[in-house]
C-alpha cells in the first residue's frame, strides 16, 4: 500500500509528456539527483512524478544490463506517447484514471474511494474518518492521518482542477482528470458525480472491461456486477444502472467490440472476447486517428 508519495502535488495535463521526454533521453533519470533541473520541474515535483508515472501505468521499473533500476514505457505508455502525450483525449484521460484507480497498490486511497467508500456526498472531515477506518480493517495498522489528509485532498485536486481563461500554457495547473466530471466541490464537501456517457468515452468502458477481465480471468459480467463490483463502472465511473444499459446497446450496436448481453432467468449477463487491453487501445486510437 501506498499513501502519500504524491509530495502533494497532482498530476497536471503537461507532466506526463516531461515523462515521456525525460526517460526517453535518459533511462535513470529519474535516480539523478540534479534531474530536476534538466525538466523545468522543482525536487519534490520530480518526484511526484516519478509516483505518478507509475501509478497510472504508463512506466515501470527494470533493472538494466549493468543492474542499475531503470524505468521504461510500459505497452499502454507507449501508446499514450505516440498517440496523445498531453492527454487531451477524453480516451486517454479516462483509461489513466482507470489504471490509477484500481490499483490498490500503487494508489490505495484512489482504489479505497472509487471501489469501496460509498459516500457520495461528504465533507472532507468524513471521508478521512472513513478512510481511516478502512486502512486500519484492511491492512490492520494505522496510516498517519497526515498522510491520508494529503491524498484526500489530491484526490480533490486531482479531479476538480481546472485551469483558467488565457492562462500560461508552461504554468498550466489543470488535471488532465477534471474533464471526466467523477468529482465536484462544494460548500458541503466532495460529491461523487454522475458524468455524460460522451465524457468516459465506449473505448475506454469496453478498455476497463478488458482490464478487468484479464485481472480476475474471466470473460463474462452480469449487469448487477457491472453497477456495484469493484474496478467496474458503477463504481469506477459513477454510471447509474440506466447509463449502464444505454452502454450496453451501443457496445453492442458496434462492430469495434465483440460482445454479446443476454438474458437468462431475469438474468442479464455481458460476455465479450478477452483481447489484449493495449491492443484493443491501440485499435481505438487508430479509430479516432481516422475519423
Amino acid at each position: 500500500m501506498k499513501f502519500g508519495h504524491h509530495q502533494s502535488f497532482y498530476l497536471r495535463v503537461n507532466w506526463l509528456s516531461k515523462a515521456f521526454k525525460a526517460i526517453e533521453s535518459d533511462p535513470r533519470f529519474f535516480y539523478d539527483d540534479h534531474g530536476f533541473e534538466k525538466i523545468g520541474l522543482g525536487r519534490n515535483m520530480v518526484k511526484s512524478l516519478k509516483y505518478w508515472s507509475t501509478a497510472v501505468g504508463i512506466m515501470s521499473e527494470k533493472k538494466n544490463e549493468e543492474r542499475k533500476p531503470v524505468h521504461v514505457l510500459t505497452p499502454i505508455g507507449e501508446l499514450i506517447k505516440q498517440h496523445d502525450r498531453f492527454v487531451r483525449r477524453p480516451l486517454t484521460a479516462a483509461v489513466l484514471h482507470y489504471l490509477l484507480a484500481s490499483s490498490k497498490e500503487q494508489a490505495t486511497s484512489w482504489y479505497w474511494f472509487f471501489n469501496v467508500c460509498n459516500l457520495r456526498s461528504a465533507s472532507a472531515d468524513e471521508v478521512l474518518e472513513s478512510l481511516n477506518e478502512w486502512v486500519f480493517n484492511e491492512f490492520d495498522k494505522s496510516v498517519s492521518i497526515q498522510s491520508l489528509k494529503r491524498d484526500i485532498e489530491c484526490i480533490r485536486q486531482l479531479y476538480t482542477s481546472r485551469s483558467a481563461v488565457g492562462d500560461d500554457p508552461e504554468e498550466v495547473v489543470a488535471s488532465p482528470f477534471s474533464s471526466l466530471n467523477l468529482l465536484a466541490d462544494t460548500k458541503q464537501g466532495l460529491v461523487k458525480q454522475t458524468p455524460d456517457i460522451q465524457n468516459i468515452g465506449l473505448d475506454a468502458l469496453y478498455f476497463s472491461l478488458l482490464v478487468y477481465g484479464h485481472r480476475h480471468q474471466v470473460n463474462s459480467v452480469t449487469w448487477e456486477e457491472l453497477q456495484v463490483k469493484p474496478l467496474l463502472w458503477g463504481r469506477m465511473y459513477h454510471l447509474t444502472s440506466q447509463q449502464i444499459l444505454e452502454v450496453l446497446e451501443l457496445l453492442h450496436a458496434e462492430p469495434y467490440y465483440p460482445l454479446t448481453f443476454v438474458r437468462t432467468n431475469q438474468l442479464y449477463t455481458l460476455n465479450f472476447e478477452l483481447v489484449e487491453p493495449h491492443q484493443f487501445l491501440q485499435k481505438a486510437y487508430e479509430r479516432e486517428a481516422a475519423m
